[in-house]
This record gives structure tokens, sequence and C-alpha cells, in this order.
């Protein structure tokens, strides 16, 4: 067997611009700000943990001049100064990588890209697997058989990776005619002209009838469109510097190759030294390592009122509010307690008060009345079963944390507070403990958490819709995920009625429709195989009844239901596994699934 060998290359430059403008801008207690920092370490430990590479390098610009302004001095013309609170987090993300023990490198008069592309190219012919990860969708030109490229998309860690496969389903090109399109199209993020009034639909028509920018210039009389073709023929040395302009540099005078790049671990040492002294605890927590300190030691005192009966001075428009239960269903754990933080103070209600005082009905019930949650299908879920229906829900901190960094998972609010440098309120696991030893503390511990978490989804209100305005998510999030999610909540808590003995009947008759269909491949097939297995389908379809593979994976070929659905028309046997799919799904999925969350009064 081949030894393994996978190469992972970082644009750095990149990545620490994707983390600054993904994150609020956060600081330590130093005054120093880390939110590119943070973001990059988040971006690092997801990257080392999904690819596992053998060898690694992060690559940065040298400087603000390259090759490429001697062709066009007005090259990345335009762009916006660095701003000083990313400039003075670069030494931060450097020092990070060498904790790291992840090689770096930059080269004077040569951008970041063209390093990438020069040991992609040379480590593919070394026989490496390469993964190359960016926020900027030019280096898309590089990806072949054996190099993928990762571009980062929604929050930090969200990537979509580009192949040549994923290339020609997204634009019909090959990835090299990405180099193409930019010559005709331009790119306004670069400072390259391209052609005057070529989109990329323009250009990615012409480019699949003239397959490159040379070639239309040479044919430009077979263009359709007068206008077009002006624009073409004035256009034509602008077109050609363009497309000179956006081809990254596969020969670029490097002085590391490949092999020099192995990487065998980080110093766990000095990373947790950064972590602590930046203020990173999340990031401690997801390395099995103690902050150093308690979060409780570092707390500051708070007045929390524990009320004996509500009243309407103490609901007021807006209110952070928490509806407190610990564990996963929210639809049977018991309540434990309510707190309301708002401009007259920070309240504790116990369960019975709440749900007996009808002046607390009826403020969750008024749509006027503005709540701050965390967690809004949870919270309408937990209070209907209570007969109370919660109006006027206007933040949920954890919708707007996921849909900010949909990479992420957070568990409770301190998840999300210290990551956005909230150090005011403990994780659930240090209050209730986790497994058998979970447990409600003394009230009076209560009332000081559950109050915590109110203030801190109150101060983190600003905070995420900052982000969410930043990312130009703020829509997606007010029009359609509140919405939404409210919703959701609704319609889990009302339930829909069903049959229980016709989901069985049809559950049997889907089993039934099953073994027919599994009969009836096994019998074109000539032999007995596990159909969900993309492995034995793959040898039966590809190898034994000699059909066309339309694309390759790491395992072997690819089963997938657009690969089925392509294939549909040469084998009969391709239709009856894609029925055969269809039905499994709805056994497996709506069936079995529907009478397990079915309850007994349904």
């Amino acid at each position: 067997m081949t030894e393994r060998k996978k190469l992972v290359l970082v644009d750095g430059n990149s990545l620490a611009y994707r983390a600054f403008f993904a994150l609020p801008l956060l600081s330590n207690e130093k005054g120093i700000h880390t939110n590119a920092v943070y973001g990059f370490a988040m971006i690092l430990m997801k990257m080392l943990e999904d690819e596992k590479p053998t060898h690694m390098l992060v690559a940065f610009d040298a400087g603000k001049t390259t090759f490429r302004h001697s062709t066009f001095k007005e090259y990345k013309g335009g762009r916006q100064k660095t701003p000083p609170e990313l400039s003075e987090q670069m030494p931060f993300i450097r020092e990070l990588l060498d904790a790291y023990k992840i090689s770096r490198y930059e080269l004077p008069e040569y951008e970041a890209d063209d390093i990438i592309g020069t040991l992609a190219v040379s480590a593919e012919k070394d026989g490496f697997e390469v993964k190359v990860v960016s926020g900027d969708k030019d280096l898309t030109q590089l990806a072949t058989g054996k190099t993928t490229v990762a571009i980062t998309r929604k929050g930090i860690t969200d990537v979509e990776d580009y192949t040549p496969e994923h290339v020609q389903e997204k634009y019909g090109l090959t990835p090299l005619q990405i180099i193409d399109m930019k010559g005709l199209m331009g790119d306004s993020s670069d400072n390259i002209p391209g052609v005057p009034g070529v989109g990329e639909k323009t250009a990615i028509k012409l480019l699949k009838q003239f397959h490159s920018v040379e070639k239309l210039l040479d044919s430009i009389d077979e263009v359709s469109g007068k206008k077009l073709k002006e624009k073409l023929e004035e256009y034509k040395e602008q077109a050609l510097m363009s497309k000179e302009l956006a081809t990254i540099m596969t020969n670029a005078p490097i002085e590391v190759k490949p092999e020099d790049l192995d990487y065998k671990g980080f110093d766990r040492e000095q990373v947790v030294a950064i972590f602590k002294d930046l203020g990173f605890n999340t990031l401690l927590e997801r390395l099995g390592e103690e902050s150093g300190e308690t979060a409780e030691e570092n707390f500051e005192d708070i007045n929390v009122e524990t009320a004996e009966e509500i009243t309407e001075d103490m609901l007021v428009s807006p209110s952070a509010l928490v509806v407190e239960q610990i564990g996963d269903n929210y639809h049977e754990e018991p309540i434990l307690g309510f707190s309301i933080v708002n401009e007259t103070g920070l309240y504790y209600i116990p369960k019975e008060i709440a749900i007996q005082s009808e002046a607390f009905k009826s403020w969750a019930e008024d749509e006027s009345m503005k709540k701050w949650v965390f967690d809004s299908k949870r919270s309408v879920v937990a209070l209907r079963w209570q007969g109370i229906e919660l109006k006027g829900t206007e933040f949920d901190a954890l919708l707007a944390a996921y849909i900010i960094n949909p990479g992420n998972s957070y568990d409770d609010v301190a998840s999300v507070a210290k990551e956005y440098g909230l150090n005011i309120v403990s994780k659930d696991e240090a209050v209730y403990g986790k497994g058998a030893k979970r447990a409600v503390p003394a009230e009076k511990e209560l009332a000081d958490h559950l109050a915590r978490k109110a203030s801190a989804v109150n101060s983190l209100r600003d905070k995420l819709l900052d982000a969410l305005k930043e990312n130009n998510q703020l829509e997606l999030y007010e029009d359609l995920e509140l919405p939404l999610a409210l919703i959701l909540g609704e319609m889990e808590s009302m339930g829909v009625k069903v049959d229980v003995e016709r989901l069985k009947r049809m559950g049997e008759e889907l089993k039934a429709k099953l073994k027919e269909y599994e009969e009836k491949i096994h019998d074109i097939a000539g032999e007995p195989f596990n159909i969900n297995s993309p492995k034995q389908l793959g040898v039966i379809l590809f190898e034994k009844l000699g059909l066309p593979p339309v694309k390759k994976t790491k395992t072997g070929y690819s089963t997938s239901a657009d690969v089925l659905e392509k294939l549909a028309d040469k084998h009969d046997i391709v239709a009856y596994i894609l029925q055969y799919r269809q039905i499994g799904k709805l056994q497996s999925t709506y069936i079995e699934g529907l009478l397990k969350v079915t309850r007994k009064d349904s």
C-alpha cells in the first residue's frame, strides 16, 4: 500500500479577512482585538479535524505590489485599507500557526494564490491529494482530479468544495475556463476590468460556444448581437490582459517543496498558552483544557429579585425571557423556572407563580410586548404545554448565532456568550451536572443562573444583530428564519392527528413493496447483493452490467441520486433502484418516524 499523503494549502489573508468580518469586533480583558484570531483558530481546528493533513502550509500575501501591477498598475486598486483592528491581529495569527507547527510562507512580488497554485501542481506530480482552502473563488481554477478547492461560504466554517465535476455542474465550464470567465466579465474585487457589459451569464454562454477568450476573439463575427460584437472588438486587448491577471501562477520561484511541509501535530502547551492569553475559553474547552479560572470567580455580583408575586411593572417591553428546562425533550421536560431581565431589573420567577399569574400570561401572549429569548421554538413549545401562547418574540439568540456561524454547535447560552466575549454566565453543565449526576440546584443558585442567562441574551442582542447586518443575513433572519421557527414551534406542540393502525398497515405494505423491488433488482443483476451499499451497487452497475460511470468518489463509483437519474434510460435496473430508494425512504423516514413520535392520544 502506498503511504497516504495529503497536503492542505490555506489562503491565510483570505481566511483572516473572512474571520474578521464574520464575527463582531471582540476584545479580551487586555483590550486586544481578537475576533479574527478567534475565527481563524476555529477554522484551523475544524480543518485539522476534517482533513487530517499529513502536510500543510498557510500562504500569505507579502505586500501590496505584485508582478501583476507591471501589467496593470490599477490591479486591486480601489480596495479599502485593511482595518487597523485586523492588522493588529495578524501577528497573533502567525504566532498561532507557529504554535500549531504549521508551515507558513510568503514571497515578495507574488500573491498567496501563486504560492498555493505552484505547490498544488508540484504536489500532484508527487502523488499528493491536495485540498485548497480560501474565501476567493479565483482559486477554483486549480481544481483537478487530485485537487479540491474549498471556498468559505456563510459564517467561518461552512465551505463549498469545488471539484472539476462541481465546477461543471455549477457553471457548465472546466476549472481552467474560470480564468477565461474572469477575463470576460472581470472581477471588481481585484479591479480586473474584463469587457464592459459582459456579465457572468454572457461570459459562460460565450465560453460554452467558443471555449476560450482567444478562440472567441478570433471568431467575433460568429457572435450574435451587434453591441456585444462591438464591445468584444473594442476591448480585445483588455480581455486578454484581464485573463492574464486572473491566471494563478503555477511556477512561482518558491523555495519550499511539498515534502518539506509535513505536519505532525501541534504544540499543545503553546496553543493552550495562546488561548488562555487571548481569553478563548470555549476553544480551551474544545481542547479538553480548563480555562485556569472558574467562571463564578470572575462574575460580577448581580442583584436578582425572586418574585413572590408578579406585578405589571416587572413586565415591560422589551424584556429578555428565559424559560428554563434541562434535557433535550422540551415537550416533556418540566419547566424549572423563569427569568426576566429588562430596564426595571433582574427577576427570577418560580414556575408555579408564573403559570398561575394572569398578569404573566397576558404579558406573554401580548404581541406588542417584545421578548428576546434563546431558542424561540423551544420556548414556544414549553409554554404551550402550560396553556400559554408566547407572542411578540422579536429576537432569538440561538437562531441568530447559528445563522452567523452554522458550522458551530451551541448547546447553551454560555457557549454563545463566550464566543462573543461575554463572560457572564456559567455553562448549564457546570450548574446542573451531567448524566446520572445531573440535578437541580438550590433555588438561590438556580435564580442566579437563570438571571445571568437572561442578562446574556439581553447583552448578545446588539452584537448578534450587528454580525447579521455585516454578513448581509439580517433579512434572512428577520423575514424567514425567525418567523419559521415560531411557526414550527406551534406545529410541534399542536401535532398532527394520525391513524396509528393505518400507519402500521402502510408500513407493512411498503415493506412488501420493498421486497418485491429487491427481488426484481437481484434477478436482473443475477445475484443477491446489498442494494443500500454504494460499493456493492457500483460493482453491479459499472463492472458487471457495464454501465458508463458518471463520476467516481474516493471509495469507488458514485451511486448518488443525480448519477442514477442520468443512467435511468440506459438500463431497467436503474429505474427499479430509484423506486426502491424512494419506497425505503417513505418507510423509514415517514412511516417509522411518525410512529416513533406519535403520542397515545393522537
